[in-house]
């Protein structure tokens, strides 16, 4: 397996350069984060967080929980033509690749992706960022197809009339699109080494429940916290999510997610200023949850290493 690259092999300019566009992008996400809090009711806020039920905590908790179970199915799914992974450590890969998502600005913890799958089965970089691209569209469309049934932007009878035309054109079209794709030229020949010995369509059940999960329990516990409706709390819990598409996101999302939900719940901004705290409440509570997660896959999985490492030492001996 060949070795990974580290912040080391950098020259240091590039390094210094590097942290200050980093560490700049932290202080312009905080500061929209204070400009988007400084006017909560944080008395509300708490009054709120203290009245919800421990089971409605409790549930969704579990719930965030349920969508690193999918995730990790998923990764299963997508990898099951090179090598069986066993589900504890799909669990963990899940768990360490997401925290190094939300802590990195830019998105760059996406890349920790192919170094932690080269970790566990012999592949190559080109298939794992091959992978990587996969499942982000697999999410893209689940999370664009939700939000063209949820936000209000046309009425639900323009918006099915839409969904059946589309899966007609694509059911009545699916002998055209195969024949293309056996086509020799060069576009076509990207698109189907892209395409090839991805995951069955498992993978796309994997990542709905996913998203279903995380925006339902997301939906569950902002709606305690702010006492909107819960159509205006899914619509909120929805574009918080869609704001974690956009190639510029503040770290762990602080800022940039809590601008998403205000957008979404739809109100005036004098209603919504209020609001902000118990957003950044919710936002936190979730983040805590896979934060620790990903605290106990590096402490499990040192302790394998440990393990095993004692165990060669001994047979060894």
């Amino acid at each position: 397996m060949k070795p990974s690259i580290t912040q080391d092999q950098f020259e240091p300019h590039v390094r210094i350069r590097k942290l200050i566009y980093r560490l700049s992008f932290w202080v312009l996400c905080l500061v929209l984060l204070y400009a988007l809090v400084r006017n909560s009711d944080w008395t509300q806020t708490g009054q709120l967080l203290l009245e919800i039920p421990i089971g409605i905590i409790l549930f969704c908790g579990a719930g965030w929980l349920l969508s690193f179970i999918f995730r990790a199915v998923r990764f299963q799914s997508e990898w099951k033509r090179h090598e069986k992974i066993r589900f504890a450590d799909a669990l963990q890969l899940t768990f360490i690749h997401n925290a190094a998502i939300v802590l990195v600005p830019f998105r760059i913890g996406e890349l920790g992706y192919p170094v932690l799958v080269r970790r566990l089965i012999d592949v190559s970089w080109q298939q794992c960022i091959r992978s990587l691209l996969w499942l982000r569209f697999q999410d893209g469309v689940v999370l664009l197809g939700f939000a063209f049934f949820i936000l209000p932007f046309l009425t639900i009878q323009i918006k099915l009339a839409l969904a059946f035309l589309l899966f007609a054109m694509f059911l009545f079209s699916k002998k055209w699109w195969l024949k293309k794709l056996k086509s020799r030229q060069f576009l076509v020949s990207q698109l189907r080494s892209f395409l090839h010995q991805r995951s069955t369509s498992w993978g796309w059940l994997w990542s709905v429940l996913n998203w279903l999960s995380k925006i339902s329990v997301v939906t569950i516990f902002l709606q305690s916290l702010t006492g909107l409706s819960t159509m205006r709390s899914l619509q909120g819990a929805l574009t918080g999510e869609l704001s974690a598409l956009l190639p510029l996101s503040g770290p762990a999302g602080l800022g940039t997610y809590e601008a998403g939900v205000g957008v979404g719940l739809g109100l005036p901004w004098v209603d919504v200023k209020l609001l902000m705290a118990s957003v950044l409440v919710s936002h936190l509570f979730f983040l805590c949850i896979s934060l620790t997660g990903a605290g106990v896959a590096l402490l499990w999985g040192s302790m394998r290493f440990k393990n095993f490492k004692s165990k060669s030492d001994i047979s060894h001996a």
